[in-house]
């Protein structure tokens, strides 16, 4: 399939699995976000963080879409949007076939091998800004290097991983696939910070305790975050499907 036909083919594709799926599939991403933002919360509260550092989360949605992991000190609330994905794996599995503790398992293989990545991949970004702290450019490019790994081996790695589950993985789709989760991540990102600034703090403009603020933001984020399920999982299963309707 040639690429422009697979972008024609994708966007369409990603309004009919809304409406395919959506009604029947709410209650399921209500449940796995809710779960998703408790152990969230859980990590949030014992996991360390850098005495230096500037970013502050305003709720629990502040941890899927910012790094808090600075200088040694390694925050495991950096895995919360690895951690929606597992949960998005499963769902996409459940979708195609019952789930099997074949499944489960390969799955938090994936889960462990995406934690131990990421928490490699911070220490290999601190190590490079000891040894390049004199050349501004080539840290700069590392660093970015280094988030690019850390936001998208996780939604590569989980997406290869269901089509083993159901038997359907074709390892010529991958550059489709990294084309589909780039596509997707982009509008999850920009429709939270939509929504975020201009929703949600005008339903909160009389809320004066950030605590209230904190607890308030993090229960309007559960059906925003719900609402992507559908989403992640037409960008993780699409390029493998789409070009075999082609032939």
């Amino acid at each position: 399939m040639q690429f422009s036909l697979f972008l024609k083919k994708l966007l369409p594709e990603f309004v009919d699995v809304y409406k395919k799926y959506f009604s029947s599939t709410v209650k399921a991403a209500l449940l796995w976000t809710i779960l998703c933002f408790a152990i969230v919360q859980v990590l949030a509260t014992y996991c360390s963080y850098d005495p230096g550092i500037r970013a502050q989360p305003v709720s629990v949605l502040s941890f899927f879409i910012l790094k808090f992991s600075v200088n040694n000190t390694y925050s495991f609330v950096d895995l919360t949007r690895t951690l929606f994905i597992f949960f998005v794996a499963i769902f996409s599995v459940n979708l195609n076939q019952k789930v099997t503790i074949k499944n489960v398992i390969y799955l938090l293989g994936s889960l462990a091998v995406c934690a131990l990545l990421d928490c490699a991949l911070f220490r290999l970004n601190t190590q490079l800004q000891t040894l390049f702290s004199t050349n501004a450019h080539a840290l700069i490019w590392f660093n970015e290097i280094v988030l690019l790994l850390r936001n998208y081996l996780p939604l590569l790695l989980f997406a290869i991983v269901i089509q083993l589950c159901i038997g359907k993985l074709n390892t010529k789709h991958l550059g489709f696939l990294l084309i589909a989760l780039w596509l997707f991540n982009e509008l999850a990102y920009e429709f939270i910070m939509l929504i975020r600034p201009v929703l949600f703090s005008l339903l909160m403009i009389t809320l004066k305790p950030m605590t209230w603020r904190y607890v308030m933001e993090s229960v309007l984020g559960i059906p925003l975050i719900a609402f992507l399920f559908l989403g992640y999982y037409c960008a993780m299963t699409a390029p493998f499907y789409l070009p075999e309707e082609e032939k």
